[in-house]
C-alpha cells in the first residue's frame, strides 16, 4: 500500500473528523468573537507606542505622550485583557446552535457560569476581581466553562424541562421563561464547583486550571519543535485538500492566543516580552510571504511554459495579501507530488529562521497584537514586532522560501513546458491530416 493510500484510508478520516467536530469548531468560531475588539485595541497599542517605536519619543513635549497614554492606554483594559468574556460568550452561542438550543440564553448562561467562578479579592473598603483573570490566564476556564454549562443547558430544553407559558404571552418573553430550568441547573452546577474548590489548596478554578493545564500546555506549545509539528500537520494535511490551518488551529489556537495576550500585556506595561511562540508569529512569520517570492520568480525570471508563467504572474499580486488559494488549487498543490517536499518544508524552514532570529535578539519578539491576515507582507512583520526588523524578516524569509521552491518548480516547469510542445505536435499533426 502506498503512502497516499494509506493517508486516504487512515488519516483522512481522522482530519476530516476532526474539521467536523462540533466542540472543535464551536471553539474556533468562538474565538473569532474578540476579534473585532482585539483588532481595535492591537491598532491602538501600535499608535500609542509609534514614538517609541520610530525613536522620537525624547523629542516629543510631555505631554503629548501623557495625551497617546491616558488616551489610548486604557483601551486594553476593555477589549485584550477581557478576551476570556468574549470567548465563554461566543464558544457557547456557536454550541448552542449545533446542539439546537437557544444561542443567545445559552451565551449569557456560560458568561454567567463564567463570572460564577471567578475569585472575588476583598481589602477593608471593597471588593473586586483580578483582571489577569478575564485575559490569558482564564482563557481555558472560559473554554471549559462553555461547553459544559452549555451541554447542561442544550440537554434540560432540548428534553422540554422547561417552564411553558400560554401562546398569548409574547415569544421574547416566553423564551426567556424557557431559559430559567435549563440556565438555573447550569449556573447551579458552576456555584458548586465554585463551592468546592474554596477546600482546595487553589482556592478557585482558575488557578486550578492555571497550574495543572494551561501552563504545561503553553509551556510545550511555546517550544519549537511543537511549532515545528503543528506547522508540519497544517501543511500535511493541505496537501491532500483538507484545510489543515482550521483543523489544526482549532486544537491548538486557545494557547496561541493565551501566549500572545501575555505578550501583549508585558508589551503595553513596558516589560520584557516573555513568549516568541504565539498566535502573531504564527500568523504572520509561518507561511505569509512563502509564495511571494517564487511567484515573483517563476512568472518573470525562471519558467519557460506558458502554463507556469501565466498561473504565477495571476498568483502574485494575492500573493503579496497572504491569498494562497490560487496556487493551492490552480497550480495545483493538492495531490502533487513534484512539490510536496517545498510544501511542507517551506513553512518549517521559515518558522525556525524566524524563531532563532528573535531567541538571539536579532529581532524583537511579537508584541501580541492582532494582525489581520490579509495585511500585505512586510507591514504585516513591522507591525507584529513593532519594528522595521520584522519586515526584515520576512524579506529574508521569502528569499531563503523561494531558494526551497525554484528547483521543484523548475521540475514542475519542463513536465508542463513537455506538455505543451506535445499538445503543439498534435495540432500540427491534425492539421497536416486535413
Amino acid at each position: 500500500m502506498s503512502m497516499q493510500d494509506v493517508m486516504t484510508d487512515k488519516v483522512l478520516p481522522i482530519a476530516t473528523k476532526l474539521s467536523e467536530n462540533k466542540f472543535l469548531l464551536s471553539v474556533r468560531d468562538g474565538m473569532m468573537v474578540a476579534f473585532p475588539a482585539t483588532m481595535f485595541a492591537s491598532i491602538m497599542i501600535i499608535v500609542q507606542n509609534l514614538p517609541t517605536t520610530f525613536s522620537f519619543a525624547k523629542y516629543l513635549p510631555k505631554v503629548v505622550t501623557d495625551f497617546l497614554n491616558n488616551f489610548l492606554g486604557p483601551i486594553s483594559n476593555a477589549t485584550m485583557n477581557i478576551t476570556a468574556l468574549f470567548v465563554v460568550f461566543g464558544i457557547a452561542y456557536h454550541l448552542a446552535g449545533k446542539l439546537h438550543a437557544t444561542q443567545l440564553y445559552a451565551g449569557g448562561i456560560s458568561l454567567a457560569a463564567f463570572a460564577m467562578l471567578l475569585p472575588i479579592m476583598t481589602n477593608k473598603t471593597s471588593s473586586y476581581i483580578d483582571i489577569n483573570y478575564l485575559g490569558s490566564k482564564g482563557m481555558f476556564v472560559a473554554i471549559i466553562t462553555a461547553i459544559i454549562a452549555t451541554e447542561i443547558f442544550a440537554a434540560l430544553e432540548n428534553a422540554n424541562i422547561t417552564i411553558k407559558m400560554p401562546e398569548s404571552v409574547p415569544p421574547a418573553i416566553a423564551t426567556s421563561f424557557t431559559a430559567i430550568i435549563p440556565g438555573s441547573a447550569s449556573l447551579l452546577v458552576f456555584t458548586t464547583v465554585r463551592y468546592l474548590f474554596t477546600f482546595t489548596s487553589w482556592g478557585n478554578a482558575f488557578d486550578f486550571i492555571y497550574d495543572i493545564l494551561q501552563t504545561p500546555l503553553q509551556g510545550i506549545g511555546a517550544t519549537l519543535p511543537a511549532t515545528l509539528v503543528v506547522g508540519f500537520f497544517s501543511q500535511f494535511l493541505w496537501w491532500f485538500g483538507i484545510h489543515g490551518t482550521l483543523v489544526v488551529n482549532s486544537v491548538v489556537q486557545p494557547i496561541y492566543d493565551a501566549l500572545a495576550l501575555q505578550n501583549y500585556k508585558a508589551y503595553s506595561l513596558g516589560q520584557p516580552i516573555p513568549h516568541i511562540i504565539c498566535t502573531t508569529f504564527m500568523g504572520v512569520f509561518e507561511i505569509t510571504g512563502m509564495i511571494l517570492g517564487f511567484a515573483l520568480a517563476m512568472g518573470w525570471v525562471f519558467a519557460r511554459s506558458a502554463r507556469m508563467k501565466k498561473t504565477m504572474r495571476m498568483v502574485a499580486v494575492p500573493a503579496f495579501f497572504n491569498i494562497s488559494e490560487p496556487v493551492t488549487f490552480g497550480l495545483p498543490i493538492v495531490l502533487n507530488p513534484t512539490i510536496f517536499i517545498p510544501w511542507v518544508l517551506g513553512p518549517m524552514v521559515m518558522i525556525t529562521i524566524g524563531y532563532v532570529a528573535m531567541a538571539i535578539g536579532l529581532v524583537p519578539k511579537p508584541i501580541g497584537a492582532t494582525v489581520v491576515w490579509s495585511t500585505p507582507i512586510f507591514l504585516s512583520g513591522w507591525i507584529a514586532v513593532g519594528s522595521w526588523k520584522g519586515a526584515a524578516l520576512q524579506l529574508v524569509q521569502v528569499a531563503v522560501s523561494t531558494l526551497i521552491w525554484i528547483p521543484f518548480l523548475q521540475v514542475l516547469d519542463k513536465q508542463f513546458l513537455k506538455d505543451e510542445q506535445d499538445g503543439e505536435k498534435e495540432l500540427a499533426k491534425a492539421a497536416e491530416g486535413k
